[in-house]
């Protein structure tokens, strides 16, 4: 009997941990709320120098799984192809205090894994130490009604912005 009001003790901690720990992501999601919604916009790629290229772009970003994390779907269709197709998931990790994200393209088997922070209205997202190429993803919103993403890629210390995407809400 003693043994299993330990075992039941035990489960009641881990549970309320797990509630704290499911708190605060909820909370560090909420802080996420200006990504969400329809959009629909531009995305201009950096050619250095070479002829401009952009592609129509849209994307979709709402809750997910319980609410865990956010689920970014986005599309770009460039002349002449067909839309790309990638799924972005952002949580949040109470353990190390970051956002992290799992993004999941039609060009590559894996996800990619990003971590990073919000500050001043923009979420930053790195990726994580040990991938090959170091990328950084910026979200921001100019107007309430602007999402900008901003994807780099960092060469012998220096960024270079590949392209930004400017969106405006449908609806």
């Amino acid at each position: 009997m003693k043994a299993l009001f330990c075992i039941f003790a035990a489960l009641a901690a881990l549970t309320a941990i797990a509630q704290q720990h499911d708190l605060k992501s909820a909370d560090a999601l909420k802080s996420l709320a200006f990504m969400k919604g329809d959009w629909a916009g531009k995305q201009d790629f950096n050619t250095q120098g070479g002829p401009p290229m952009s592609g129509d772009a849209a994307n979709h970003i709402d809750d997910a799984i319980g609410g865990r994390y956010l689920c970014e779907m986005l599309s770009t269709t460039m002349p002449g192809r067909g839309p790309s197709d990638t799924r972005h998931f952002i949580s949040f990790d109470p353990k190390i205090g970051k956002y992290t994200a799992w993004w999941f393209t039609d060009t590559s088997i894996g996800p990619l894994e990003f971590e990073g922070d919000l500050s001043d209205g923009k979420l930053v997202l790195l990726s994580k130490p040990g991938s090959p190429t170091k990328f950084r993803a910026t979200y921001a919103t100019p107007t309430a009604d602007t999402l900008t993403y901003t994807l780099e890629m960092q060469r012998d210390g220096t960024w270079t912005r590949l392209f930004t995407t400017t969106y405006k809400r449908k609806g």
